[in-house]
Order: structure tokens, then sequence, then C-alpha cells
């Protein structure tokens, strides 16, 4: 094989650094000049330069979605447990597809979590969109899936029994999808102790585990104090930062904007959850502050949404989130001399991976 086919698939995931001068209020990652294209890590080095030589910080984007069950598909206790999903399945799609064309148009790739039954039944659509440079994970609630065996969020559950409960997920998705998942994000960010050495024994690579500051025992989804930028994980104990090969990327919270009831009904921080009504330009101000003025190699803006909210429409309140979003992040990297860099999580994994401090 050579070296240009072994990098083909990166220089799809590991968008583009602007090489022409950015205006000081929208420094969009694809707008007007020339681009150069990052191939493989020699390349890297060469934007590093640019960006160096411009007093320029990066700013890693990284825009994802989980995949929910159809709510018809699912028992009333998964409803109770989680309200979260489309009708039915031709809804998902239409919220998948409408997802990536609005972070098209901001040059933005994106990164999936499917749930296995969204993995069967719109396989067709994330395949073509793999292919087209999207990252594909794995979502998983347990109790979501087909059958109704299972009661509770993954945190609650021992080593043996989230073992199980993975294969079985991994199993229906990759006969969907032709391969094993390699990424994973639990719904509710629920997890504990066990959970990142049960997904690295499965072979699983990283994920986007943790919500920072979360605390929302009734779905055993606890992260006050947890690990804020993306890390190789800690085996024993989850909030810490560690060793091993596998990497949790945090979504980004707000820590100057802290919230009683979330969305989920959690305490916290205010985060880029983009069907919600926090204030997306103050939460996009807040975290590149954060990222400003503590200097990490990785700083993540790290948003998420659901396959039921309406894309197609200009006027559904997701959609005008999301185009709030994506304009604020430029405008607010275009003021502290910051670009932002849209990325995948399979390509971010990569970076942390070949990081020797991360």
């Amino acid at each position: 094989m050579q070296r240009w086919q072994r990098c083909r698939p990166l220089s799809r995931r590991v968008f583009r650094a602007i090489e022409s001068p950015i205006p000081q209020t929208h420094a969009r990652p694809q707008s007007t000049g020339r681009y150069l294209a990052q191939q493989c890590s020699d390349d890297f080095k060469s934007v590093k330069t640019i960006i160096q030589g411009r007093g320029l910080k990066k700013v890693y984007v990284l825009l994802t979605m989980d995949c929910e069950t159809a709510r018809s598909d699912v028992t009333p206790h998964a409803r109770r447990m989680s309200g979260s999903g489309p009708a039915d399945y031709r809804e998902s799609e239409r919220s998948i597809y409408f997802y990536v064309e609005t972070a098209k148009a901001y040059g933005f790739p994106v990164t999936f979590f499917a749930h296995p039954e969204v993995a069967l039944e719109n396989a067709d659509l994330l395949q073509k969109l793999q292919a087209q440079g999207a990252c594909l994970g794995l979502h998983l609630h347990p109790y979501k899936l087909r059958g109704g065996r299972y009661r509770h969020d993954l945190g609650a559950y021992s080593a043996r029994t989230q073992r199980e409960i993975i294969q079985e997920a991994m199993e229906i998705w990759a006969s969907a999808l032709g391969k094993a998942p390699r990424y994973f994000r639990a719904g509710y960010f629920s997890a504990n102790d066990c959970t990142f050495d049960v997904l690295r024994e499965l072979g699983f690579v990283g994920g986007s585990l943790s919500n920072p500051g979360r605390v929302l025992p009734a779905h055993c989804s606890v992260w006050a104090g947890a690990e804020p930028y993306p890390h190789r994980a800690h085996l024993g104990f989850r909030l810490i930062r560690g060793n091993s090969d596998f990497i949790n990327v945090p979504v980004s919270a707000a820590f100057g904007r802290p919230v009683a009831q979330g969305h989920a009904g959690e305490q916290g921080y205010e985060w880029s959850y983009v069907p919600h009504t926090y204030d997306h330009r103050a939460i996009i101000r807040d975290v590149l502050n954060r990222f400003r003025t503590e200097d990490h190699r990785f700083g993540t803006l790290v948003t998420d949404s659901h396959n039921d909210q309406d894309y197609s429409d200009p006027g559904h309140l997701a959609r005008q989130n999301l185009e709030l979003i994506l304009s604020s992040i430029g405008n607010f990297c275009g003021q502290m001399e910051m670009i932002p860099v849209g990325i995948t999580l399979d390509a971010l994994c990569e970076l942390v991976l070949s990081d020797g401090d991360a």
C-alpha cells in the first residue's frame, strides 16, 4: 500500500486550515480563500507552522448527534426512561441528513453515534455519510434494545453485564453496517469506573462518554470534577487522565454558566446541546475563553443533538440554534485570534493518541 493510500481516510476527516487572511469577525473553516488539505502527520506540522506564524490558536470543533431508536420501536418503560427519539425512521433519516447539510454549509464534518436499531433502519444513509467523511459510532441505552431485557442505564451495571450488553449491541450494529463500531457514547453519558476498560477490551478506540460537572444519579451519570479535555482514559477511575490507549473526548461544558436543572434534569453546567433553550452564544464565548486562558493543545468544542429534531426546517428551534452555534464559533474565534478546525471523533482520537503527553 502506498503512503498516500494510507493517508486518504484521514484527509477526509481532518478538515482544513485557512491559508488566506481571516476576517476578524468571522473565522469559518471554509468560506473564502485557499485552503490547505491535511493529508497525514507531516501535513499537521505544516498547518501548525502557519497557525503559529500568524499567532492563531487551533480550536477543534466536533459536531455530534445521538441517533436514537424510534419511539414506536421501544417499550413503555424505555419511553419513560428516555423520551428522546424520532417517531419513526423516516423522521430519523430526515433529521440526520439535514443536520449534515447544515453543518456542511458552515464547513464542518459530523460524528454520529447510532443506536443499533438506527444502524439497521438507516443503514444506507449512514454508510453513504461515512463514505463522505462522517464518523460512525455506537450509541446505547440498554433499555432501548429490542426485546426489553434491560431496565437501567449503562452505569448501573457491573463490568460483566456491561460487556454482555455492549457486545449484543455491537453485533446488531455490525450486522447492519458491515464492521464493528470503534467509537462509543452511552445514553445520558451514563458510565461507571468499569466502563472504559470494558470498551477497551471490546476493541473500542475511543468515545465521547463524559459531561464534566454533570450530576444525574437517577441515570448513573455523575461527572463532577471530571477531566474537561480530550485525554487517555484511566481504566480504574473515570474522572481523571490515565495512560490507556482508549481516548475519551468530553463534551465542552461552560464552567462559567452553572445550572441547577439542565435539559435532562441534571445539576452541572450549560453545554452545547443544540435543541435546548440555553444561551448558546454565551456558552461558546465561555468555553472559548477557557481554551484561551488554559491554552490546552486539544481545546475541543463538542456539541450534541438527537435525530428527533427537524433540521430541514429553517424555522425550527434546533436548526436555528445550530446555525447560531456555528456562526458564533466563527465570530468569537475571529475576535479571539483562534482558528476553528472541524474534526471527527476518529481523527481527534488519532491526534490524541499520537501526543505523548495527552
